[in-house]
């Protein structure tokens, strides 16, 4: 926990504001109920003469229950708006820490996890620690001022009766809360385990619903669904025990508590030494003062769950950071590529991508990576944008090392459109100025037209602010490839890198997309990644690459004479 209550401390201005309110609305209530109920009963006896009714003082006591009154519902207001206030901006900054000690693991330190359990652990662990403050620390400093000023009342009428009390309430407010917290701590760190293993099912089946359809497994997901829900609901049951085993707890203790001071004021009204008016404020006072510890055994029951979000969001944040750029800027020769001697895996135990890989791309020079699948196109890709860095050797953009850039600098210099492009849930526009923010519409439109889309986009009803869909579900695979390009187009880059950027497009659009790029790109260098022979012949050097090394490089015309690796590639594909 202690990473996140560290990031407490920019709010404690606020949080001392919203704990005031807080103590200040239960002591109205104990003033309240003492007030009245000394009130009324002071009134029942001062009626049973005229001479009594006569001189007895309505006014005070009136103005008291008014005055307790209004405090506790300006109180309890207060402390409503302030405290979830207060909650919300610390979910703001728990979110945008979590988020800003992501950001830098991404793709590589993330592998290993799953997008539906990282969905669970960005919200609803992020979410169960704003118990932290609003269900722990808040009712723990209320109880704890209600433990000490009440007996302190009932002291100056009944000494006894306030140690009594106290350790009623020290029962109540500690011991209840530190059972319900000891039995809920397994289950609760269980609960947000399930609720992350449930929301896991339920992403990959909505993501992947079309194949699961295909397949005809629907009943088996919906089966593991279902398992995964019940487990939830057996999770929550147990809460709801011990819930209920803390809240007979604490009535038995209340009841306790009445009881005794009931029977030592009781004793002490019959010798005169306390009159029945005074017995009545003690017994409401000490309910009040029970109703300020009630909320205690719940929240420290919950305590586990909230600990458990933290273990999870911690798994994350305390990954090292795979890659680290620098912050000096660097000053590229050219826009050339080169490889030295790089050798890569994805896994220390996984069989290595590259080995001893080495190319040379000149300024302005256009490209092809021809390979089978899982011959390294892709890694080469990877490791240009700098997602990893390679096990051995060295990568050089512009007769600089890789790994002296900086990250905006980098960035900048490259136009990426890769094998999966991702289209965001919003318009058309809005996904083009990702690439370019402040692109201006005429921008927008010369793109898209030097990416052939602007045609398709004319004829929407809703032009630009078409919407895409998630993951860009509502255009075709050939629209949304256009998109990407339009957004390299924005983009501006000297140098592209292209992952099979024709991937599920018909021949006619293939080949326009193809004569579209080499025309975008001319005195630019570009790196195109495939596996199909569309365009070979225009690119100036096709290099095949064969189990992560340059297994034959040259001209299209060259290579397909020499009728080796390249040529047979082909012959199977056609």
């Amino acid at each position: 926990m202690r990473p996140f209550v560290h990031l407490l401390k920019p709010h404690r201005a606020w949080m001392l504001v919203g704990l005031l309110p807080a103590v200040a609305a239960a002591g109205a209530v104990v003033g309240l109920l003492a007030v009245s109920g000394w009130f009324i009963a002071a009134a029942a006896f001062a009626g049973l003469t005229p001479v009594t009714a006569h001189a007895f003082n309505m006014l005070h006591p009136s103005v008291a229950v008014r005055f307790f009154a209004i405090l506790r519902t300006l109180a309890r207001y207060a402390e409503r708006i302030v405290n979830h206030n207060t909650t919300f901006r610390i979910l703001t900054t728990l979110r945008t820490w979590v988020y800003a000690r992501i950001a830098p693991l991404a793709p590589s330190g993330l592998a290993g996890f799953r997008q539906g359990d990282l969905l669970n652990r960005i919200v609803a662990d992020v979410d169960a620690l704003d118990n932290l403050f609003i269900r722990v620390m808040t009712p723990s400093v209320v109880a704890g001022a209600v433990m000490i000023g009440v007996p302190l009342l009932l002291a100056a009428y009944a000494p006894a009766a306030a140690v009594a009390l106290a350790i009623f309430l020290m029962a109540a407010g500690l011991a209840v809360p530190a059972g319900a917290r000891h039995w809920g701590a397994a289950t609760g760190g269980e609960l947000t385990q399930q609720s992350s293993r449930l929301r896991i099912h339920l992403v990959e089946a909505l993501q992947g619903m079309a194949d699961l359809l295909a397949f005809n497994a629907g009943r088996h997901q919906t089966e593991r669904i279902w398992s995964a829900h019940q487990a939830l609901t057996a999770g929550q049951e147990r809460m709801s025990r011990i819930n209920g085993a803390s809240a007979a707890g604490t009535t038995l203790l209340t009841g306790g508590a009445l009881w005794c001071v009931l029977y030592i004021g009781a004793d002490l009204v019959a010798t005169g030494a306390l009159d029945g008016a005074h017995l009545a404020l003690m017994t409401f006072a000490t309910l009040a003062a029970f109703e300020a510890v009630t909320p205690l055994a719940a929240a420290y029951q919950y305590l586990g769950q909230t600990r458990q979000a933290a273990r999870r969001l911690n798994e994350i944040v305390s990954r090292p950071i795979p890659v680290r750029f620098p912050s000096a800027p660097v000053k590229p020769v050219n826009t050339g590529i080169a490889f030295e001697s790089v050798s890569f895996r994805y896994h220390p135990e996984a069989p290595p991508v590259l080995e001893a890989f080495n190319l040379q791309v000149a300024p302005s020079e256009h490209v092809a990576i021809m390979g089978a699948t899982g011959s390294g196109k892709s890694t080469l890709i990877n490791l240009l944008c700098r997602f990893w860095d390679p096990t051995a050797g060295r990568v050089f953009i512009g007769n600089q090392d890789l790994r002296l850039w900086p990250e905006a600098q980098l960035r900048q210099n490259l136009a990426v459109v890769s094998q999966q492009s991702h289209l965001f849930n919003t318009s058309i526009r809005e996904n083009l100025l990702w690439a370019k923010p402040d692109a201006e519409e005429a921008d927008l439109w010369e793109a898209l037209d030097k990416a052939r889309l602007s045609a398709f986009v004319a004829n929407l009803p809703d032009g630009l602010d078409t919407w895409t869909g998630e993951l860009g579900q509502l255009i075709s695979g050939g629209e949304a490839r256009r998109l990407a390009v339009a957004q390299a187009v924005l983009r501006d880059a000297p140098i592209w890198l292209l992952d099979e950027p024709t991937e599920g497009l018909d021949t006619e659009n293939e080949h326009a997309l193809i004569r579209t790029i080499r025309t975008l790109t001319r005195g630019r260098t570009l790196l195109i990644v495939t596996h199909r022979p569309v365009g070979l012949a225009e690119m100036d050097r096709v290099v095949v690459l064969e189990n992560g090394k340059v297994a034959e490089a040259g001209t299209y015309e060259a290579l397909m004479n020499a009728k080796g690796r390249l040529a047979a590639m082909l012959d199977a594909i056609w």
